[in-house]
């Protein structure tokens, strides 16, 4: 009986942690911070990077792919996220109220849903995403 148990109390805590699995490849990633002077769009998906500075006229758009060490950093940082949490972590700063920091936020399209962040300062993101956000940002080359 104990081992009954055991082995369904085992398949229940696997079936609600699976969200911390999440898949990145299945996943779609826009960062993006604007300001009056500053217009950065970062979408990530599946291994390809597309990076847009700029608006109107001024604008470039970048294309990359990842490389696997890259990527796998990314999937690894990813899977520490909680998506249904997403939209509760605390901005660390608010130097976008007075023009102190570019408005930022992230995006993420995951199987059907859209889990997005409160604002934040760009270049200060939540604790929670910090390692996720200076990963992306590293991958574009300015």
């Amino acid at each position: 009986m104990k081992a009954l148990v055991l082995v369904l109390f085992t398949l229940l805590m696997g079936k609600g942690c699976s969200q911390s699995n999440a898949d990145l490849a299945s996943a779609k990633l826009t960062y993006t911070a604007h300001s009056r002077g500053i217009h950065k769009v970062i979408v990530l998906e599946n291994k390809e990077l597309t990076y847009e500075n700029g608006r109107g006229k001024d604008a470039t758009l970048t294309a990359s792919t990842l490389s696997d060490s890259e990527w796998e950093a990314l999937v690894g940082q990813f899977k520490t996220i909680s998506l249904e949490q997403l939209n509760t972590y605390a901005d660390p700063t608010q130097a976008r109220f007075y023009d102190g920091a570019a408005i930022a936020n992230l995006t993420i399209e995951y199987k059907g849903n859209t889990y997005r962040t409160k604002d934040f300062d760009h270049g200060t993101p939540p604790v929670e995403i910090q390692p996720l956000i200076t990963s992306l940002l590293a991958l574009i080359k300015e």
